[in-house]
Protein backbone atom coordinates (compact mmCIF):
# COMPACT_ATOMS: atom_id res chain seq x y z
CA UNK A 1 0.00 0.00 0.00
CA UNK A 2 1.14 3.56 -0.67
CA UNK A 3 2.35 5.44 2.40
CA UNK A 4 1.82 9.20 3.01
CA UNK A 5 4.21 11.25 0.89
CA UNK A 6 4.27 14.53 -1.04
CA UNK A 7 1.28 15.25 -3.26
CA UNK A 8 1.62 14.86 -7.05
CA UNK A 9 3.11 17.82 -8.90
CA UNK A 10 0.64 20.34 -10.32
CA UNK A 11 0.52 20.93 -14.04
CA UNK A 12 3.66 22.57 -15.33
CA UNK A 13 6.08 21.14 -12.77
CA UNK A 14 8.65 18.56 -13.89
CA UNK A 15 7.50 14.98 -13.34
CA UNK A 16 9.61 11.83 -12.98
CA UNK A 17 10.75 10.20 -16.22
CA UNK A 18 8.33 7.27 -16.16
CA UNK A 19 7.12 5.22 -19.12
CA UNK A 20 4.45 2.53 -19.51
CA UNK A 21 5.52 -0.46 -21.60
CA UNK A 22 2.93 -2.99 -22.72
CA UNK A 23 3.03 -6.75 -23.38
CA UNK A 24 5.76 -7.68 -20.93
CA UNK A 25 7.20 -11.19 -20.70
CA UNK A 26 5.51 -13.35 -18.06
CA UNK A 27 8.86 -14.14 -16.40
CA UNK A 28 9.52 -10.41 -16.10
CA UNK A 29 6.03 -9.86 -14.73
CA UNK A 30 6.39 -12.63 -12.13
CA UNK A 31 9.72 -11.31 -10.88
CA UNK A 32 8.31 -7.80 -10.49
CA UNK A 33 5.19 -9.03 -8.66
CA UNK A 34 7.46 -10.60 -6.02
CA UNK A 35 8.92 -7.16 -5.29
CA UNK A 36 5.51 -5.85 -4.15
CA UNK A 37 4.94 -6.93 -0.51
CA UNK A 38 1.18 -6.36 -0.62
CA UNK A 39 0.30 -7.48 -4.11
CA UNK A 40 -3.33 -8.18 -5.03
CA UNK A 41 -4.60 -11.47 -6.45
CA UNK A 42 -6.49 -9.58 -9.15
CA UNK A 43 -3.22 -8.21 -10.57
CA UNK A 44 -1.64 -11.66 -10.94
CA UNK A 45 -1.31 -13.37 -14.30
CA UNK A 46 -3.10 -16.46 -12.96
CA UNK A 47 -6.15 -14.28 -12.37
CA UNK A 48 -5.86 -12.91 -15.91
CA UNK A 49 -5.82 -16.43 -17.32
CA UNK A 50 -8.87 -17.43 -15.30
CA UNK A 51 -10.87 -14.34 -16.31
CA UNK A 52 -10.08 -14.93 -19.98
CA UNK A 53 -11.25 -18.54 -19.85
CA UNK A 54 -14.33 -18.06 -17.68
CA UNK A 55 -15.64 -14.60 -18.57
CA UNK A 56 -13.92 -13.72 -21.85
CA UNK A 57 -11.89 -10.78 -20.55
CA UNK A 58 -8.70 -10.32 -22.57
CA UNK A 59 -5.67 -9.39 -20.46
CA UNK A 60 -3.24 -6.63 -21.30
CA UNK A 61 -0.18 -6.42 -19.10
CA UNK A 62 2.00 -3.38 -18.67
CA UNK A 63 5.14 -2.47 -16.77
CA UNK A 64 6.00 1.01 -15.50
CA UNK A 65 9.66 1.97 -15.83
CA UNK A 66 11.57 4.86 -14.30
CA UNK A 67 14.82 5.62 -16.08
CA UNK A 68 14.62 2.21 -17.72
CA UNK A 69 14.14 0.27 -14.46
CA UNK A 70 10.83 -1.53 -13.69
CA UNK A 71 8.98 0.00 -10.75
CA UNK A 72 5.42 -1.25 -11.16
CA UNK A 73 2.92 -3.30 -13.09
CA UNK A 74 -0.69 -3.18 -14.21
CA UNK A 75 -3.11 -5.80 -15.47
CA UNK A 76 -5.97 -4.43 -17.59
CA UNK A 77 -8.89 -6.64 -18.56
CA UNK A 78 -10.59 -5.68 -21.82
CA UNK A 79 -13.81 -6.68 -23.53
CA UNK A 80 -15.72 -5.45 -26.59
CA UNK A 81 -19.47 -4.82 -26.39
CA UNK A 82 -21.43 -5.00 -29.64
CA UNK A 83 -18.05 -4.92 -31.44
CA UNK A 84 -17.83 -1.19 -30.81
CA UNK A 85 -17.57 -0.27 -27.13
CA UNK A 86 -14.19 -0.93 -25.54
CA UNK A 87 -14.63 -1.79 -21.86
CA UNK A 88 -11.48 -1.91 -19.75
CA UNK A 89 -11.08 -2.46 -16.02
CA UNK A 90 -8.20 -2.50 -13.58
CA UNK A 91 -9.06 -4.31 -10.36
CA UNK A 92 -6.84 -3.31 -7.41
CA UNK A 93 -3.94 -1.95 -9.40
CA UNK A 94 -1.53 -0.71 -10.56
CA UNK A 95 1.02 -2.14 -8.12
CA UNK A 96 4.27 -0.32 -7.34
CA UNK A 97 7.45 -1.54 -5.65
CA UNK A 98 8.09 0.08 -2.23
CA UNK A 99 10.76 2.51 -3.45
CA UNK A 100 8.28 3.93 -5.99
CA UNK A 101 5.38 4.41 -3.59
CA UNK A 102 5.62 8.18 -3.27
CA UNK A 103 2.67 10.30 -4.29
CA UNK A 104 4.52 12.08 -7.08
CA UNK A 105 5.27 8.77 -8.80
CA UNK A 106 1.73 7.55 -8.10
CA UNK A 107 0.26 10.57 -9.83
CA UNK A 108 2.40 10.08 -12.94
CA UNK A 109 1.64 6.35 -13.08
CA UNK A 110 -2.11 6.95 -13.03
CA UNK A 111 -1.78 9.74 -15.60
CA UNK A 112 0.01 7.34 -17.98
CA UNK A 113 -2.79 4.85 -17.45
CA UNK A 114 -5.35 7.58 -18.11
CA UNK A 115 -3.60 8.48 -21.37
CA UNK A 116 -3.71 4.84 -22.46
CA UNK A 117 -7.40 4.53 -21.50
CA UNK A 118 -9.30 7.80 -22.02
CA UNK A 119 -13.02 7.89 -21.32
CA UNK A 120 -15.27 8.50 -24.32
CA UNK A 121 -18.47 7.48 -26.05
CA UNK A 122 -16.98 4.14 -27.11
CA UNK A 123 -14.36 3.83 -24.35
CA UNK A 124 -15.45 2.77 -20.85
CA UNK A 125 -12.44 2.33 -18.58
CA UNK A 126 -12.58 1.97 -14.80
CA UNK A 127 -10.05 1.38 -12.06
CA UNK A 128 -10.34 0.18 -8.49
CA UNK A 129 -7.18 1.93 -7.37
CA UNK A 130 -4.88 0.05 -4.99
CA UNK A 131 -4.45 3.22 -2.93
CA UNK A 132 -5.62 3.97 0.61
CA UNK A 133 -8.73 6.15 0.71
CA UNK A 134 -8.09 9.75 1.69
CA UNK A 135 -7.24 13.22 0.39
CA UNK A 136 -3.81 12.24 -0.94
CA UNK A 137 -5.26 9.51 -3.16
CA UNK A 138 -8.05 11.83 -4.28
CA UNK A 139 -5.51 14.51 -5.20
CA UNK A 140 -3.30 12.06 -7.11
CA UNK A 141 -6.13 10.45 -9.08
CA UNK A 142 -7.89 13.73 -9.86
CA UNK A 143 -4.60 15.29 -11.02
CA UNK A 144 -4.07 12.23 -13.25
CA UNK A 145 -7.44 12.82 -14.94
CA UNK A 146 -9.65 10.19 -13.28
CA UNK A 147 -13.14 10.87 -11.93
CA UNK A 148 -14.41 9.31 -8.72
CA UNK A 149 -17.63 7.31 -8.69
CA UNK A 150 -19.88 7.64 -5.62
CA UNK A 151 -19.68 4.88 -3.06
CA UNK A 152 -17.32 3.44 -0.45
CA UNK A 153 -14.07 1.78 -1.41
CA UNK A 154 -13.15 -1.87 -1.02
CA UNK A 155 -12.22 -2.74 2.58
CA UNK A 156 -9.97 -5.53 3.75
CA UNK A 157 -7.52 -6.52 6.47
CA UNK A 158 -3.82 -7.10 5.84
CA UNK A 159 -1.89 -9.33 8.20
CA UNK A 160 1.87 -8.80 8.41
CA UNK A 161 3.52 -12.24 8.44
CA UNK A 162 7.10 -11.04 9.01
CA UNK A 163 7.11 -11.19 12.86
CA UNK A 164 7.98 -14.48 14.56
CA UNK A 165 5.28 -16.95 15.58
CA UNK A 166 5.18 -15.79 19.21
CA UNK A 167 4.62 -12.18 18.18
CA UNK A 168 1.90 -13.11 15.70
CA UNK A 169 0.12 -15.09 18.41
CA UNK A 170 0.44 -12.25 20.91
CA UNK A 171 -1.24 -9.89 18.43
CA UNK A 172 -4.38 -12.01 18.24
CA UNK A 173 -7.48 -10.66 19.93
CA UNK A 174 -7.66 -12.32 23.40
CA UNK A 175 -11.04 -13.91 22.67
CA UNK A 176 -9.80 -15.16 19.29
CA UNK A 177 -6.65 -16.57 20.91
CA UNK A 178 -8.74 -18.36 23.55
CA UNK A 179 -10.85 -20.00 20.82
CA UNK A 180 -7.66 -21.02 19.06
CA UNK A 181 -6.51 -22.79 22.23
CA UNK A 182 -9.84 -24.61 22.34
CA UNK A 183 -9.34 -25.71 18.75
CA UNK A 184 -5.85 -26.95 19.48
CA UNK A 185 -7.18 -29.10 22.33
CA UNK A 186 -10.29 -30.41 20.54
CA UNK A 187 -8.74 -33.43 18.86
CA UNK A 188 -8.89 -31.92 15.38
CA UNK A 189 -6.42 -33.07 12.73
CA UNK A 190 -5.33 -30.46 10.18
CA UNK A 191 -4.87 -31.70 6.60
CA UNK A 192 -2.77 -29.49 4.28
CA UNK A 193 -3.45 -29.78 0.54
CA UNK A 194 -0.93 -27.95 -1.65
CA UNK A 195 -2.25 -29.41 -4.92
CA UNK A 196 -5.91 -28.36 -4.76
CA UNK A 197 -7.19 -31.96 -4.90
CA UNK A 198 -9.86 -31.27 -2.27
CA UNK A 199 -11.22 -28.15 -3.99
CA UNK A 200 -14.40 -29.84 -5.37
CA UNK A 201 -15.36 -30.86 -1.84
CA UNK A 202 -14.77 -27.36 -0.47
CA UNK A 203 -16.66 -25.65 -3.29
CA UNK A 204 -19.67 -27.91 -2.76
CA UNK A 205 -19.77 -26.87 0.88
CA UNK A 206 -19.14 -23.24 -0.02
CA UNK A 207 -21.98 -23.06 -2.54
CA UNK A 208 -24.46 -24.53 -0.07
CA UNK A 209 -23.34 -22.09 2.62
CA UNK A 210 -23.52 -19.13 0.25
CA UNK A 211 -27.05 -20.06 -0.82
CA UNK A 212 -28.15 -20.33 2.80
CA UNK A 213 -26.50 -17.16 4.10
CA UNK A 214 -26.90 -15.11 0.88
CA UNK A 215 -23.51 -13.42 0.59
CA UNK A 216 -21.52 -12.52 -2.52
CA UNK A 217 -18.51 -14.55 -3.57
CA UNK A 218 -16.56 -15.61 -6.64
CA UNK A 219 -18.19 -18.37 -8.69
CA UNK A 220 -17.05 -21.97 -8.32
CA UNK A 221 -16.19 -21.98 -12.02
CA UNK A 222 -13.80 -19.05 -11.61
CA UNK A 223 -12.25 -20.53 -8.45
CA UNK A 224 -11.70 -23.86 -10.21
CA UNK A 225 -9.99 -22.12 -13.11
CA UNK A 226 -7.87 -20.09 -10.69
CA UNK A 227 -6.75 -23.34 -9.05
CA UNK A 228 -5.66 -24.62 -12.46
CA UNK A 229 -3.90 -21.39 -13.42
CA UNK A 230 -2.03 -21.00 -10.13
CA UNK A 231 -1.25 -24.65 -9.47
CA UNK A 232 2.00 -24.73 -11.44
CA UNK A 233 3.34 -21.81 -9.41
CA UNK A 234 2.60 -23.48 -6.05
CA UNK A 235 0.11 -20.75 -5.21
CA UNK A 236 -2.81 -22.98 -4.13
CA UNK A 237 -3.34 -23.90 -0.49
CA UNK A 238 -6.30 -25.74 1.04
CA UNK A 239 -6.54 -26.71 4.70
CA UNK A 240 -9.16 -29.03 6.17
CA UNK A 241 -9.97 -29.84 9.78
CA UNK A 242 -10.89 -33.47 10.42
CA UNK A 243 -12.68 -34.77 13.51
CA UNK A 244 -12.51 -38.55 13.84
CA UNK A 245 -11.66 -38.73 10.14
CA UNK A 246 -14.54 -36.54 8.95
CA UNK A 247 -13.94 -33.04 7.52
CA UNK A 248 -15.72 -30.38 9.58
CA UNK A 249 -14.16 -27.18 8.17
CA UNK A 250 -11.98 -25.99 5.32
CA UNK A 251 -10.44 -22.94 3.69
CA UNK A 252 -8.87 -21.97 0.36
CA UNK A 253 -5.98 -19.52 -0.08
CA UNK A 254 -4.34 -18.29 -3.27
CA UNK A 255 -0.76 -17.02 -3.32
CA UNK A 256 0.57 -14.25 -5.57
CA UNK A 257 4.15 -13.08 -5.34
CA UNK A 258 5.11 -12.82 -1.67
CA UNK A 259 1.50 -12.22 -0.61
CA UNK A 260 -1.59 -14.42 -0.36
CA UNK A 261 -5.38 -13.97 -0.27
CA UNK A 262 -7.92 -15.82 1.87
CA UNK A 263 -10.54 -16.80 -0.70
CA UNK A 264 -13.05 -19.33 0.71
CA UNK A 265 -13.88 -20.63 4.15
CA UNK A 266 -16.46 -23.19 5.31
CA UNK A 267 -17.27 -24.23 8.86
CA UNK A 268 -19.84 -26.91 9.68
CA UNK A 269 -21.67 -27.38 13.02
CA UNK A 270 -18.94 -29.59 14.46
CA UNK A 271 -16.33 -27.21 13.14
CA UNK A 272 -17.96 -24.30 14.95
CA UNK A 273 -18.22 -26.31 18.15
CA UNK A 274 -14.55 -27.30 18.08
CA UNK A 275 -13.27 -23.85 16.91
CA UNK A 276 -11.93 -25.44 13.73
CA UNK A 277 -11.84 -22.24 11.71
CA UNK A 278 -9.59 -20.46 14.19
CA UNK A 279 -7.23 -23.44 14.13
CA UNK A 280 -7.20 -23.62 10.31
CA UNK A 281 -6.57 -19.94 9.78
CA UNK A 282 -3.75 -19.92 12.35
CA UNK A 283 -2.13 -22.94 10.72
CA UNK A 284 -2.55 -21.25 7.34
CA UNK A 285 -0.64 -18.21 8.63
CA UNK A 286 2.23 -20.45 9.73
CA UNK A 287 2.20 -22.33 6.42
CA UNK A 288 2.29 -19.08 4.43
CA UNK A 289 5.09 -17.75 6.60
CA UNK A 290 7.07 -20.94 5.97
CA UNK A 291 6.55 -20.42 2.22
CA UNK A 292 8.20 -17.00 2.47
CA UNK A 293 5.00 -14.94 2.24
CA UNK A 294 5.21 -11.60 3.99
CA UNK A 295 1.60 -10.35 3.78
CA UNK A 296 -1.83 -12.01 4.02
CA UNK A 297 -4.94 -10.33 2.60
CA UNK A 298 -7.87 -11.69 4.61
CA UNK A 299 -10.18 -11.47 1.64
CA UNK A 300 -12.20 -8.34 2.23
CA UNK A 301 -14.74 -7.22 4.80
CA UNK A 302 -18.21 -8.36 3.87
CA UNK A 303 -21.18 -6.10 4.63
CA UNK A 304 -23.49 -9.08 4.04
CA UNK A 305 -22.26 -11.12 7.00
CA UNK A 306 -20.88 -9.06 9.89
CA UNK A 307 -19.78 -12.15 11.84
CA UNK A 308 -17.16 -12.83 9.18
CA UNK A 309 -15.71 -9.36 9.71
CA UNK A 310 -15.44 -9.89 13.47
CA UNK A 311 -13.69 -13.19 12.86
CA UNK A 312 -11.14 -11.62 10.50
CA UNK A 313 -10.47 -8.66 12.77
CA UNK A 314 -9.53 -11.10 15.52
CA UNK A 315 -6.20 -11.85 13.85
CA UNK A 316 -4.93 -8.38 14.69
CA UNK A 317 -4.16 -7.16 11.18
CA UNK A 318 -4.35 -3.68 9.65
CA UNK A 319 -7.77 -2.67 8.34
CA UNK A 320 -7.61 -0.63 5.15
CA UNK A 321 -10.09 1.01 2.79
CA UNK A 322 -9.20 1.64 -0.85
CA UNK A 323 -9.88 4.82 -2.76
CA UNK A 324 -12.92 3.43 -4.57
CA UNK A 325 -13.89 3.21 -8.25
CA UNK A 326 -12.63 5.78 -10.77
CA UNK A 327 -13.32 6.21 -14.49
Amino acid sequence: MVQPAPSPPPAGRAAPEIALRWDARISEWTALLKRVPRSSLTQSFGYATAMLTVEGWKPRVGIFEREGQPIGLVLVLEKRLARAVRVAKVHRGPLLVPEAQDWTTVGVVYRLLRQAYPTGLLHWPSVIAELPAGPLATTALTWAGWRHQPGPGYRTIWLDLTPDEATLRARLDPKWRNKLRQGEKSGLVVEVDRDGATLPWLLQKHEADRAERKYRAASSKLLTRLRTALHKDGDVLILRALLEGEPVAGLLIFGHGVAATYQVGWNGPEGRRTRAHQLLLWRACLELKAQGRVAFDLGGLTPDVEGINTFKRGLGGEEVELAGVWN
